[in-house]
């Protein structure tokens, strides 16, 4: 938050009391209270950069807004899902069509002031126009079908699947000024296997190539992993290395794996495709040697740069394999068969247990 803390609540509790924001659904409302702030700090920032005539930090900005998304769809979508609601299916494709807006105006941006207000104004639809209508027609749906909502939200937060910071419960009894006690924070445990779902599934990930998506559920993993423990306050060097010598062993299996599928089926941009690839190489050697001279915030910029690439190369480049060899499918399996069997690429049982539980009910991607 900005220096001045009491006037961003101020302006904050202003918003949410402006429209009928309010569902009556506390763990959906204090969501919704968590985006109007990120909205609201984020056009703090743009006016600090303006008056000071100095850059904003879009990425952080950038990152707030995604794990918004993929914390608060994964919800919304397992309540909708478990109560039968009717538009169920159509209010899921507003998600993702969502986070394909959002990321779109992120990286065709020109610059970081037109990548900040490009995500200020997507932001800020999506407030007044899928809250104030799709997200209230849900909401009347469950009172005119009088189904017990408090009972399983408790439930979905005992579990652990979607953790609610004690930042994001301070800002909303502050602002909404209800009893939260049934917003219970103490019983929580984070479950990794749940997160890299929600993201899996809120950024439509899967490539539809079972090695393919292995290796970058396995890439998430580490994500994930790296976001837990800066979160929690734990820089530490092992941490770190930990994970930048499984991305370096990642860069050499998967694009590897990637490579000999390409020329194999004859991909037609695999050219510009490796390109990318060089260039993931070479910020994971700079963060490398970031860490290498002590700096502080190498974490983050890793983080960052990794969750970049789900983004940018992965949703989007990587689909694009996936879309052309869809008809091709059991060739391709046949073909990363083969390459298994001669030692040419390497799966370990930890990553193929992995991709299991997070897809839920697969095969084997080698059998």
């Amino acid at each position: 938050m900005l220096k001045d803390s009491s006037a961003h609540l101020d302006s904050l509790r202003i918003t949410w009391l402006s429209e009928p924001f309010h569902l009556g659904i506390p763990i959906i409302d204090l969501q919704h209270v968590w985006l109007v702030h990120i909205i609201l700090e984020l056009e703090e920032e743009i006016v600090e950069a303006e008056k000071n005539d100095s850059d904003i930090e879009v990425h952080i900005s950038f990152r707030k807004a995604l794990d918004y998304v993929a914390e608060h769809f994964a919800l919304e979508e397992d309540l909708l899902e478990h109560f039968n609601y009717p538009n169920f299916k159509e209010h899921v494709q507003g998600h993702r069509k969502f986070v394909e807006k959002l990321t779109e105006r992120y990286y065709e941006a020109k610059n970081n002031q037109m990548a900040a207000l490009g995500i200020l104004q997507i932001l800020k639809k999506w407030l007044f126009q899928h809250i104030l209508h799709d997200d209230t027609d849900y909401a009347e749906f469950f009172k005119a079908s009088n189904v017990d909502l408090k009972s399983y939200c408790n439930q979905m937060l005992k579990s652990g699947k979607y953790p609610i910071s004690k930042e994001q419960l301070l800002i909303y009894q502050n602002i909404v000024q209800i009893d939260t006690t049934t917003i219970s924070l103490h019983e929580q445990s984070i479950d990794t296997i749940q997160e890299i779902r929600n993201i899996w599934k809120t950024y439509n990930l899967s490539t539809g190539i079972p090695i393919i998506d292995l290796q970058h559920i396995w890439l998430l993993k580490m994500i994930v992993e790296l976001d837990h423990s800066l979160k929690l306050g734990d820089g530490s060097s092992e941490t770190f290395h930990k994970v930048i010598a499984e991305a370096i062993e990642y860069t050499k299996d998967h694009f590897g794996v990637e490579d000999k599928i390409m020329r194999y089926f004859r991909y037609t941009d695999v050219v510009q495709h490796m390109n990318q690839h060089k260039r993931f190489i070479e910020f994971i050697k700079m963060r490398n040697d970031e860490y290498k001279l002590g700096n502080p915030r190498v974490g983050l910029h890793l983080v960052q740069d990794l969750r970049n690439w789900l983004l940018s190369h992965i949703a989007l480049e990587d689909k694009k394999i996936g879309i052309a060899f869809e008809s091709r499918v059991r060739e391709l399996s046949e073909f990363t068969k083969k390459l298994h069997q001669t030692g040419e690429i390497g799966i370990s049982r930890e990553q193929k247990n992995l991709y299991k539980l997070v897809l839920q009910s697969v095969p084997d991607p080698l059998d």
